[in-house]
């Protein structure tokens, strides 16, 4: 009984005292903003990105091999050839800007769900350029200040550093949050070429060492939206690396994409196969296990496949119709939070 009782303990402290982590791609801001934004601005991913974000302009004129529609093969040509290279920065700033132009609908969207659904022990690790992240979490963080760290694999065209300090903080602050200097500058956000530099810029390859580090004893990897792009081939080895490099048998992967459940298998076998196989496909965030264990993912988890739990949570995820909702919805688990509780409810 003692040896099963130390088991059972390892366990316990195995999966609870680690993080959820969610890796997030475009798929995940389409999620967000499935309708466009406030001002009716529609993402896209690689596929078509230039003729739904109205940019094929840029394009006139200027011959490829490629007869792809994917950014990442039209941009990873452009690289190529020395002539055009102005046509690549002209692409490259009028991403920018039209980047800088999402805002997020009044409402609340999958965004504000996902950073209010995990806690600061938790992380969310995006290659997303836009900032709709950003203005998810300055939203919700009038609800509760225990929330994600989120970082910016590819850069962000909201995330400012101080160039007195050279604290971290949002690019649209008038003065730095830490020294009050007002001169903040944008890192360098990274495009789709087939060789990334990683140590090209401070910020991104701090961010990308911390998704090697966090990874490694993250108890529920996500992955929401993100296509593992082959312009992305080192980065999927670096992070399969990572992940497999420490004992994975208790830990959960989870996908949210709207692909086949066969193709999202096959694309990220090499990561599943570690946990013995414990995985879960689904098609929105509401299904996943922090839309039925809102706050308490790991808990909920660990009480399920480990406690002999046949229970349902009575607070799970719901879409409100405003944030009033939204706050009321999750103010049991903040209440609890408070009292130092964080048993699943």
């Amino acid at each position: 009984m003692e040896n099963k009782a130390e088991i059972e303990k390892y366990i316990h402290d195995f999966i609870l005292n680690r993080p959820h982590v969610f890796i997030l791609g475009a798929g995940a801001t389409i999620a967000a903003i499935p309708n466009g934004d406030k001002n009716g601005l529609r993402c896209s991913v690689m596929n078509n990105f230039l003729e739904e974000l109205d940019l094929l302009d840029i394009l006139s004129g200027v011959k490829l091999n490629t007869k792809s529609r994917n950014l990442e093969d039209i941009y990873s040509e452009l690289d190529t050839i020395p002539e055009y290279t102005s046509i690549k920065y002209e692409l490259e700033n009028r991403i920018i800007q039209k980047f800088s132009q999402y805002v997020l609908p009044e409402q609340p969207t999958i965004y504000d769900y996902l950073i209010l659904s995990l806690r600061s022990k938790d992380y969310i690790f995006t290659f997303n350029w836009d900032d709709l992240l950003i203005q998810a979490y300055n939203r919700v963080c009038r609800i509760t200040n225990d929330l994600p760290q989120l970082v910016f694999l590819h850069g962000n065209i909201g995330v400012g550093i101080c160039n007195e300090c050279h604290a971290i903080q949002s690019y649209r602050n008038i003065r730095c949050y830490k020294c009050g200097a007002t001169s903040l500058h944008l890192p360098k956000l990274l495009f789709p070429v087939k060789k990334k530099n990683y140590n090209s810029d401070p910020y991104i390859s701090t961010a990308w060492n911390g998704l090697l580090e966090i990874i490694k004893n993250a108890s529920i990897l996500t992955i929401f939206g993100y296509s593992a792009p082959k312009t992305d081939i080192e980065a999927i080895e670096a992070m399969k690396t990572a992940f497999s490099s420490t004992f994975r048998r208790y830990d959960q992967i989870e996908i949210i994409d709207v692909k086949r459940e066969s193709e999202l298998l096959d694309t990220w076998s090499d990561f599943i196969q570690p946990t013995n196989f414990h995985v879960s496909t689904y098609t929105t965030l509401f299904d996943s296990i922090i839309g039925e264990f809102p706050r308490r993912s790991v808990e909920g988890y660990y009480k399920r496949n480990f406690c002999d739990w046949w229970g349902q949570s009575t607070l799970t995820l719901k879409k409100c119709a405003d944030f009033k909702g939204l706050k009321e919805l999750i103010r049991p688990v903040i209440y609890n939070e408070i009292q130092g509780n964080y048993d699943v409810i």
